[in-house]
């Protein structure tokens, strides 16, 4: 196998690692059989793996090393997340689209940041893709893990005797990635519901999209009949599994009411919206069309203080170039929604989100407090 002249270690190992887990498109795969904390861990891998547009595996020894139990939670209740344990496995991989960097380094804090550890790139990643899977089918799904690692493996593992050598990267897309990961559950549930329901086929002629039709079915749980997802704005999930989520789908879909054009203005926002917001036009945009833009957010109804504080505290140019980049981008990432937030004072993640979803109603399904709350009563966990 060809590898790269370059020899990392230090800050520049860590760095060169975070770099390429916040940019990963498709795969994230590791091999590691020691697993540090969930905070530390999230320094080091950022929070792409959370998306379901992303194969993550996880290959480990469970027995002979350790993955903490804050961590296991957290990367178990990921939907495209597999960790697996294969006995006397020692290596440690790191394995990005197609990028890998084969190093000492364990997954854990105390090795990037307090130990020498050392590492290199491959030039050439298919001899390593082959031995990872051969591992892969080697070893056993992990489901549980024991929570009572032996003390003396934990003192050494976690190093603090060592000192420290170098900083873990700042976690500065939390926040996003979280609710790119929530956007990625309302898509898992829209496909559901369409597979389960066949859909309102009087919205379907009515011109509305697929995202549009779950929207009204989550308004319609929150405010209409008995309103029964109401109670779960702040409860967690209900436990259902995949039949009676399904069942409940069922129920609810055949009491919905429609009646045909009744829920038109949906279909005016959207073409208000791309009018104003078309990547010709916003070169051009007005502040009356920025406010004709925030009058159509239903998350500003909640504080509607912001639609005035937003034209108010924000040059024109400033929100034309923030809109365009986001709406045009090909990539929406957290570090496009951070940079959004950044660039426009008041326009927050929720506005965010029901733009995209009004400019893109194919694309971006509508998130918020009704449809959390929908999710919730219906099983998912956000």
């Amino acid at each position: 196998m060809k590898v790269d002249n370059v020899i990392y270690s230090g800050q520049s190992l860590v760095n060169c690692l975070n770099d390429k887990m916040i940019h990963a498109r498709y795969r994230i795969w590791v091999a590691s059989p020691y697993i540090g904390s969930f905070k530390e861990v999230q320094q080091i891998i950022g929070g792409k793996w959370m998306r379901s547009c992303i194969d993550f595996r996880l290959l480990t020894d469970i027995n002979a090393g350790f993955i903490r139990e804050d961590t296991f939670e957290a990367f178990k209740d990921s939907p495209k997340t597999e960790i697996r344990s294969l006995e006397s496995f020692h290596a440690k991989i790191y394995i990005i689209d197609d990028w890998c960097l084969i190093t000492s380094a364990n997954l854990t804090g105390t090795a990037f940041c307090r130990r020498y550890e050392i590492g290199t790139v491959l030039s050439n990643i298919f001899e390593v893709e082959q031995l990872f899977d051969e591992w892969w089918q080697m070893g056993s799904i992990v489901s549980t893990i024991s929570t009572k690692t032996p003390k003396v493996l934990l003192d050494y593992q976690d190093g603090k005797r060592f000192n420290l050598k170098c900083k873990l990267p700042q976690y500065k897309t939390k926040s996003s990635d979280y609710f790119l990961q929530k956007c990625d559950k309302f898509i898992s549930f829209a496909l559901l519901y369409e597979k389960v329901t066949g859909r309102n086929q009087k919205m379907v002629k009515d011109g509305f999209t697929l995202y549009q039709e779950i929207d009204y079915f989550f308004n319609f749980l929150y405010h209409e009949s008995s309103r029964p997802s109401n109670a779960y704005k702040l409860k967690k999930a209900r436990l259902l599994d995949n039949k009676e989520r399904e069942k409940e789908i069922l129920r609810y879909f055949h009491q919905l009411p429609y009646k045909s054009h009744s829920e038109d203005w949906r279909l005016e926002r959207t073409v208000y919206i791309q009018k104003v917001l078309d990547a010709k036009h916003i070169a051009t945009l007005t502040m009356p069309e920025v406010k004709g833009v925030l009058s159509r957010l239903h998350c500003l109804c909640s504080y509607p203080i912001n639609r005035t504080k937003i034209p108010n505290n924000n040059s024109i140019s400033d929100i034309r170039n923030a809109w365009l980049k986001l709406l045009t981008s090909e990539y929406i990432d957290g570090f496009l929604i951070n940079k959004t937030k950044d660039s426009i004072k008041f326009f927050g993640e929720s506005s965010i989100c029901e733009l995209l979803a009004w400019y893109y109603p194919k694309k971006y399904p509508m998130m918020n407090m009704n449809s959390e709350s929908g999710m919730r009563f219906l099983g998912i966990e956000l």
